[in-house]
């Protein structure tokens, strides 16, 4: 086939494949298909996690990698603040990484658990009611 169907909502936001709104400038992680009634049955999905949002299938051709050719009119003005928050992060996790390997590991997992180890003896002390709780002979 020579084209694809992907899909767009007002917000000029595209449907990835995780069932994400990206900006649609990363074509690679756009949900498609070749069929229509696929396509159809997808927005109706997308639709009824998020009711305020009006979707429209875009048939877009495709590239000599087989990708989506999305229209720059279907675009965005500016990419996702998202999107750009995540490129972002990855970068700053790729620089910090060499650095973070040196550190020791924290001991606030075990910290926490000598109170609540506490409650639990005290629990298992405790005697029982000296009453029968009702509905019990």
């Amino acid at each position: 086939m020579s084209h694809v169907y992907v899909l767009t909502n007002q917000h000029q936001q595209f449907l990835s494949k995780g069932n994400d709104w990206i900006d649609g400038r990363e074509h690679t992680k756009l949900f498609r298909t070749e069929h229509k009634d696929v396509a159809i049955n997808q927005m109706f999905e997308a639709n009824t996690r998020d009711v305020s949002l009006r979707i429209e299938l875009l048939e877009c051709k495709l590239d000599t990698k087989r990708q989506p050719l999305v229209p720059e009119d279907a675009l965005s003005e500016e990419p996702l603040a998202a999107t750009v928050e995540a490129n972002a992060e990855a970068d700053l996790a790729a620089s910090s990484d060499s650095s973070t390997a040196a550190t020791p590991p924290s001991d606030d997992a075990t910290e926490g658990a000598a109170p609540a180890a506490d409650a639990v003896a005290k629990l298992e002390s405790s005697a029982p009611p000296s009453e029968p709780i009702a509905g019990q002979a």
